[in-house]
């Protein structure tokens, strides 16, 4: 559940809604279990893997974790010796953050021997704030738990009041499925207030922001309503009263023709990334691996700990893993 504190007028406006961390779409299958999550930024810092109910006894039997990227070979990602199991994770996990980011969308299948993770690639990268995004997410985590980037105006001192207003709608605001956020004026006002450690702005100075980031169309209006028991619905429901919502949507720049890839704000600059190693097709070029690339495959097959065979599948090279871009 997400909530927003208690506006200034005394009005309880309650914003609620399901936690996509945890498992949801279990299904029961001929050799085992299979879920969806969506990573949170609490799974990557204690390196959790969620799971349902009735994942948790068969989960002990599991002997490895697999991360399948679509890419290439699966990664492991969990040694047995390192399993901790608890009534909603397994622990001792180790996600590798430069491709898993908060809001990646997972999908986990449980057999006896093993539980295998997958994501899925997107058909083009999209690089949101600092993270450039490989694989399938979830729009709401996204707007929710990239890090807070708040600049300053006055040398050191106060962060910029319009970025702080964005920042508040993003961090407690009622999220769509396209990651938009909304949350109602008295709220937003008071949590800015209550946000900014060095200084107290006044309601009507914060009032005055939200209109201008409004004319510069930074932030919309929009219409929700409240329920007799003080829940935020959004859209509005006709039997409820009204409520004006402030609307802040993550704004998507034109595709870069070259490298088709797409550039969401919130805001702040994309980084330098790393590229896992990876199969790459190339019999439709005319050409063949090299000896060099067969031989890393080899290495990095046998180091991932995969049965099977280790050799080059034919008609493809490998790429090692390496960085690419500039900070």
């Amino acid at each position: 559940m997400e909530s927003a504190e208690t506006p200034e007028t005394g009005q309880v406006v309650v914003i609620r809604q399901p936690d996509p961390g945890q498992p949801y779409d279990v299904v029961a299958t001929e050799s085992g279990l299979q879920w969806t999550f969506v990573i949170r930024q609490r799974h990557l810092d204690h390196g959790q893997c969620p799971l349902p109910a009735q994942a948790v006894r068969r989960i002990r039997t599991a002997k490895v974790v697999h991360l399948h990227d679509g890419h290439g070979f699966p990664k492991v990602l969990l040694a047995p010796l390192g399993k901790k199991i608890t009534k909603e994770h397994l622990r001792g996990i180790h996600w590798p953050q430069t491709q898993v980011v908060p809001g990646t969308r997972v999908t986990a299948e449980l057999d006896r021997s093993r539980l295998r993770l997958f994501l899925t690639p997107l058909e083009r990268p999209v690089f949101i704030a600092e993270n450039r995004l490989l694989y399938e997410y979830d729009p709401r985590i996204i707007a929710r738990e990239l890090p807070t980037n708040l600049t300053h105006s006055r040398g050191d001192t106060a962060p910029s009041l319009d970025l702080l207003v964005q920042e508040t709608i993003r961090k407690l605001g009622y999220l769509d499925e396209e990651g938009h956020a909304l949350l109602p004026l008295e709220n937003l006002i008071r949590n800015v207030r209550s946000r900014s450690a060095s200084e107290r702005y006044a309601s009507e100075t914060v009032r005055a922001s939200v209109n201008g980031l409004i004319s510069r169309k930074r932030l919309t209006w929009e219409t929700g309503s409240c329920a007799t028991d003080g829940i935020l619905n959004f859209p509005a429901r006709p039997d409820e009263r009204t409520i004006r919502l402030v609307c802040y949507t993550p704004f998507v720049l034109p595709k870069l023709k070259k490298e088709q890839t797409r550039v969401v704000q919130l805001p702040s600059a994309s980084s330098q990334h790393e590229v896992a190693g990876h199969l790459m097709r190339i019999d439709h070029l005319g050409k063949q691996a090299s000896d060099e690339a067969r031989a890393a495959y080899t290495e990095a097959h046998r180091s991932a700990g995969l049965t099977g065979s280790h050799k080059l599948p034919k008609g493809h090279t490998y790429v090692r893993p390496h960085k690419r871009g500039g900070k």
